[in-house]
C-alpha cells in the first residue's frame, strides 16, 4: 500500500486494503530465524630464550540459521517453465544456510624491553559456507541461490576463506626503558626522547572468486546469479591472469552450470605500511602531538579483484587496485 491522494493513510487507518501501488519484490520466511555461532579455541604459549613468548591457537566457528537468499519458481536458461501460475520475480529470505571454519595460528612475540617489540603471526585457515548473504542481505540485493530448489549446492569457499596469511610488526619508542633514551637530558634527549617509530607487513593468499555467466535466471529479469560448467580441464592460469578460460564453458541449455561458487582464487594480498609519531612536551600541561602516516610505502601494485565473466575478452585479468602510496601527517595538541 503506497500513500497518495487516491488513498490516503492515516495513523487511524494506516491499512485499507488497497492494492494501488508498486508491488513487493522482497519476502521474508515466516519461520525466520536469527543465526547464531558456536566457537571452540584451543591454545598452548611457552616462554622463550631473548624474551620471546611463543603462542600456538586453534580457533573453530560453527554457523547455523545463517541466511540465504533465492529466486522462488525460477529455472535455467532454455528450460520449459515448469508452473507458469507460480509468482516469480521476488526474493525470497531464508535462515537455513550454515558454515564452518578452521584456523590455527602460531605467533612469536618480543617483549617490550628497551623500547622495541615485535610479533610475527602465521595463519592457515579454511571456512566453507552455502550463505553467501549472511554478510548483509538487503531489499534488492545480496548474494543469490543459482538454483532455488538445491541452495545446499551453494556450499563451497567462504567470501573471506584466505588460506594462508603473514603479518610482521614492529614497534620502537625512546620513550621507555633506560636504554630507550627515556632518562636522557640536555640537548640529546630534547632531540632523541619521545619517538615512536612503527611498521607492519602483511601478506596472504588470495580471496576466492565465483565464475559468472551472463544470463537471466528464467521466469526474472535477474542476471548475474548463474555460474559456467566445467570443462574438465585444470584451472591453471596463464601469467598475468587468475582463470583458465578453457576451464570453464556456458552451461548447457535447461541447465544449471556446475561450477562450484568461488571456485577461482584471486590476487595474493600484499601491504606496508608504517608511521612516525613525536611528542613535544611544551610544559607540564601542554604536549604537542605529531604524526606521520604511510600506508603502501613501496607505492606496490596489487590487485583487489579480478574480471570474472566468462565470456569477457579480459576474463579472469585484474580490473581493479589497491590504493597506491599515501602519506598523511596531523598535529594535535592536548592540554
Amino acid at each position: 500500500m503506497q500513500n497518495g491522494p487516491g488513498n490516503p493513510l492515516t495513523l487511524a487507518n494506516g491499512f485499507t486494503g488497497s492494492t494501488s501501488g508498486p508491488s513487493n519484490t522482497f519476502a521474508i520466511d515466516p519461520d525466520f530465524r536469527v543465526g547464531y555461532a558456536q566457537t571452540w579455541q584451543v591454545s598452548v604459549q611457552r616462554e622463550l630464550p631473548a624474551q620471546l613468548t611463543l603462542l600456538g591457537t586453534y580457533l573453530g566457528t560453527r554457523g547455523t540459521s545463517l541466511m540465504q537468499q533465492i529466486l522462488p519458481n525460477t529455472y535455467p536458461a532454455g528450460a520449459e517453465n515448469p508452473c507458469v501460475a507460480c509468482p516469480t520475480g521476488f526474493r525470497y529470505l531464508t535462515s537455513n544456510g550454515r558454515s564452518m571454519r578452521h584456523s590455527a595460528q602460531i605467533q612469536v612475540r618480543r617483549r617490550l624491553s628497551a623500547g622495541f617489540t615485535a610479533a610475527t603471526e602465521y595463519t592457515v585457515a579454511k571456512s566453507m559456507d552455502d550463505a553467501a548473504s549472511f554478510a548483509g542481505a538487503t531489499l534488492g540485493g545480496g548474494a543469490l541461490v543459482q538454483n532455488w530448489l538445491d541452495p545446499q549446492a551453494e556450499y563451497a569457499r567462504s567470501s573471506f576463506d584466505q588460506r594462508h596469511l603473514l603479518t610482521v610488526s614492529a614497534d620502537y619508542t625512546t620513550g621507555s626503558g633506560i636504554a630507550g633514551g627515556t632518562l636522557i637530558d640536555g640537548k640529546a634527549g630534547r632531540l632523541l626522547k619521545d619517538w615512536t617509530l612503527t611498521a607492519r607487513l602483511s601478506t596472504g593468499s588470495g580471496l576466492p572468486v565465483t565464475p559468472v555467466y551472463f544470463a537471466a535466471v528464467g521466469g526474472t529479469g535477474v542476471i548475474g546469479s548463474l555460474r559456467p560448467d566445467l570443462t574438465g580441464i585444470a584451472n591453471d592460469p596463464p601469467p598475468g591472469s587468475y582463470a583458465n578460460r578453457d576451464a570453464f564453458v556456458a552451461p548447457a541449455l535447461g541447465q544449471f552450470g556446475n561450477a562450484p561458487r568461488n571456485s577461482i582464487t584471486g590476487p595474493r594480498t600484499f601491504s606496508l605500511d608504517a608511521s612516525v609519531s613525536r611528542t613535544f612536551r611544551v610544559n607540564n600541561r601542554l604536549n604537542l602531538d605529531w604524526r606521520i602516516d604511510a600506508t603502501n610505502v613501496l607505492n606496490r601494485v596489487t590487485y583487489s579483484g579480478i574480471n570474472a565473466l566468462i565470456t569477457s575478452p579480459q576474463f579472469g585479468l585484474p580490473n581493479r587496485v589497491n590504493e597506491m602510496r599515501k602519506i598523511r601527517t596531523n598535529i594535535r595538541l592536548r592540554f
